[in-house]
């Protein structure tokens, strides 16, 4: 894959770093998304992978994550892989079930 935007988003470095302070082992990939992430998984009890993108909200009055539309390879990566899409750190944790989940399904 190639053509991906090598700027990171404005909140990645906020999302890296409130992971990794979580005990959380983050690797910026950017490519064919933004983050690979190694946590302990409390479900399972051993540690798991996941991988995310990180999106800035834009909107005003009802904020949502920004969708590239110069980006269909990325848009099929994501969803073929169910890579979640993360707008802050608290959402970031939230997926890698640092708060404690009951759906097995985002581990390997």
């Amino acid at each position: 894959m190639r053509g991906y935007a090598r700027k990171q988003d404005g909140t990645q470095g906020d999302i890296v770093a409130g992971l990794r302070q979580a005990g959380v082992k983050v690797w910026i990939i950017a490519e064919p998304c933004d983050l690979l992430c190694r946590f302990w998984c409390k479900n399972h009890r051993f540690h798991c992978w996941q991988t995310l993108e990180v999106k800035p909200l834009i909107g005003k009055l009802a904020p949502k994550a920004r969708r590239r539309t110069d980006q269909p390879e990325q848009d099929q990566f994501l969803a073929d892989t169910q890579t979640p899409v993360v707008t802050s750190v608290e959402e970031a944790l939230l997926t890698l079930s640092l708060h404690g989940h009951t759906d097995s399904s985002i581990c390997a």
